[in-house]
């Protein structure tokens, strides 16, 4: 899972991912933390296998500030 993430706001490919803290008794994996260094961008990411799920506080070019 190793893959290139892009900031979809502004295509920062250097996204900072900080791993979630586990548990022995969480029944699923621990979200891991996004954050773009150029836009300040930040989102999850959770780590399922086979297709983790991605999510942005902001999603693309277009979204309105404020």
């Amino acid at each position: 899972m190793s893959e290139a993430l892009r900031c979809p706001r502004c295509g920062c490919p250097e996204v900072q991912v900080t791993a979630g803290r586990a548990s022995a008794c969480a029944p699923m994996p621990m979200p891991e933390a996004l954050r773009c260094p150029q836009c300040e961008n930040s989102g999850t990411r959770l780590p399922l296998h086979g297709r983790p799920i991605v999510r942005w506080e902001h999603e693309g070019p277009g979204a309105a500030e404020g």
